[in-house]
C-alpha cells in the first residue's frame, strides 16, 4: 500500500509539472548545452543556428535537434548570421568566423585575444554572401568580399552591440548608454543619432525591423522610429522592476514583438510595443534572456539562461473573454475561416466557471497541439489558433471542463 501511495504521488507531481510548462507558458525547453546561448537566426522554418561562448549549433528539424558544430573560436561568440543554407558567418571577441558549407567546416577569418590588436566584435549583419558590416567596442567595419579586406573600419566612439542594413548605403547601429548611429554611406561615415529622454540608464543591445522603415530598441523603455532611425519615439515601458533590465527585443510583425533581459523577465506585446504583458516561463527555470527569434507571430525561439526554449502557439495564448453574460449553454462553435490556411478563430460558450482546455488532435486520435488550459469564469470567448508547425490535412478540436469533454469539432487544414 504504500508503494502505491509513493507512486501516485510521483505521477501526480510529473502531471503537474508538464502542466505548467506546457500548458500555462506553452514553451518548451529544446536545448541545455550548459553555457550561455547569445544568439539564433533561422534561415526558414526548419534550419537554424545557435552560438555561445565559443560554439556554434545547427538545427535542421526546427530545434527537435541542435548539433554542435567544431569551429576555430577561442573566445565568446556574440552573434551569428546566416545568409543561406550554406554561408554563414559569426563574430565574437577578437573573433571573425565564416563557413561556405553550411557549417560542416569553419573558417577563420580572424581571431586573436586580449592584446592582440583585434576588435572585440558584438554584432553583425550581411546583405549578401559578399557585403556585410561587423560592430563591437568602438568600431564599425565594412566588406564587400567576405571578409577577405575591410574597405571601411573607423572608430567610434561608443560601444555598439547591433547593426542593421536596409541596403548597401543605409544602416543602424545601436548600444549601450543609448547610443545610436545611422549611416547613409555604406558605413564609411557614422552620425549620432539624438534619442530625446534616453538617458544613461537605457543600453539598446539589439535591433529589430519590420521593412525598411519600421523598428525598435529598449525594452525597459522601448522606443520606435517609423522614418529609419532618423527620430525615434518612447512608446511603451515593460515592466522590468528597478535592479532588473531588458537585453533583447524582437518583432515578428507590425503589432507582435517580445522583449527579453535579467531575471528570467520576457515581455510580449500584441499592439506595436505600446502595453506588454509577462510571459510565463519560470517554470522553466530560465536565466538571463540574451536573444530571441521569431520565424513568425507565433514560432518563436529564445536564449535564456544555459537554454534554447520555443514556442509554436506565440508564447502564452491569451483567451479572449467577449461577453460576460452566462450563457444558456455549452457551445464549442465552429472554427472560422474553415478550411484555414495557418490561422484560424475559435469561439466557444461556458456557463459555469472551471478549469477549462481546447486540445487538437489529429484523425488517428494523436494529440497535436494544446491551444490553453486554464481557469475561465462564465461567459463567451474567442482564441486564435495558429497551425504553422502542422501539416494539410483533417483536425479535430476538443473542449473540456474539468476533465469532461464538452464538445468536439472537426476543421481542415489547408497550406
Amino acid at each position: 500500500m504504500k508503494k502505491f501511495i509513493k507512486i501516485t504521488v510521483l505521477l501526480l507531481i510529473i502531471n503537474s509539472t508538464f502542466l505548467i510548462q506546457y500548458c500555462f507558458s506553452q514553451w518548451i525547453t529544446q536545448l541545455e548545452p550548459g553555457h550561455p546561448i547569445r544568439d539564433i537566426e533561422f534561415i526558414n522554418l526548419k534550419t537554424g543556428w545557435a552560438c555561445g561562448d565559443a560554439r556554434i549549433y545547427k538545427t535542421t528539424n526546427g530545434g527537435e535537434n541542435w548539433i554542435m558544430q567544431s569551429n576555430p573560436a577561442q573566445h565568446i561568440i556574440q552573434q551569428i548570421h546566416p545568409v543561406n543554407e550554406n554561408v554563414v558567418y559569426a563574430a565574437g571577441w577578437w573573433t571573425f568566423l565564416k563557413t561556405t558549407n553550411g557549417g560542416e567546416d569553419w573558417s577563420t577569418i580572424f581571431s586573436g585575444g586580449p592584446g592582440s590588436g583585434l576588435p572585440v566584435l558584438e554584432g553583425l549583419y550581411f546583405l549578401n554572401e559578399n557585403t556585410g558590416w561587423l560592430c563591437g567596442v568602438v568600431v564599425a567595419m565594412k566588406t564587400t568580399d567576405g571578409g577577405d579586406t575591410f574597405i571601411d573600419s573607423m572608430r567610434i566612439e561608443a560601444n555598439l552591440y547591433d547593426i542593421f542594413f536596409r541596403n548597401e548605403m543605409e544602416g543602424i547601429a545601436s548600444g549601450i548608454t543609448g547610443v545610436i548611429c545611422k549611416t547613409s554611406n555604406g558605413g564609411a561615415n557614422w552620425e549620432r543619432t539624438i534619442i530625446t529622454g534616453s538617458g544613461p540608464m537605457y543600453d539598446f543591445m539589439r535591433l529589430t525591423f519590420i521593412g525598411d522603415q519600421t523598428g525598435w530598441v529598449g525594452g525597459n523603455v522601448v522606443f520606435r522610429t517609423t522614418d529609419f532611425g532618423t527620430t525615434w519615439d518612447s512608446i511603451g515601458t515593460a515592466g522590468y522592476g528597478t535592479n532588473e533590465g531588458a537585453y533583447c527585443i524582437e518583432f515578428s510583425s507590425m503589432n507582435i514583438g517580445y522583449t527579453g533581459g535579467t531575471s528570467a523577465l520576457m515581455f510580449k506585446t500584441t499592439d506595436g510595443g505600446y502595453t506588454w504583458r509577462q510571459e510565463e516561463i519560470s517554470s522553466l527555470n530560465t536565466g538571463f534572456i540574451r536573444d530571441i527569434y521569431a520565424y513568425n507571430d507565433s514560432i518563436v525561439w529564445a536564449g535564456c539562461g544555459l537554454k534554447i526554449i520555443h514556442t509554436t502557439t506565440g508564447g502564452q495564448v491569451f483567451v479572449n473573454q467577449v461577453s460576460n453574460e452566462i450563457p444558456a449553454n455549452f457551445i464549442l462553435h465552429q472554427n472560422y475561416p474553415n478550411p484555414f490556411n495557418n490561422q484560424t478563430t475559435i469561439e466557444f460558450d461556458i456557463k459555469k466557471k472551471g478549469n477549462y482546455s481546447l486540445i487538437v488532435y489529429d484523425c488517428l486520435g494523436r494529440k497535436r497541439d494544446e491551444v490553453f488550459n486554464e481557469y475561465l469564469n462564465a461567459g463567451s470567448y474567442s482564441v486564435s489558433y495558429n497551425g504553422d508547425e502542422l501539416q494539410s490535412g483533417v483536425y479535430f478540436y476538443r473542449l473540456s471542463a474539468d476533465g469532461n469533454v464538452v464538445e468536439t469539432r472537426k476543421m481542415t487544414l489547408i497550406k
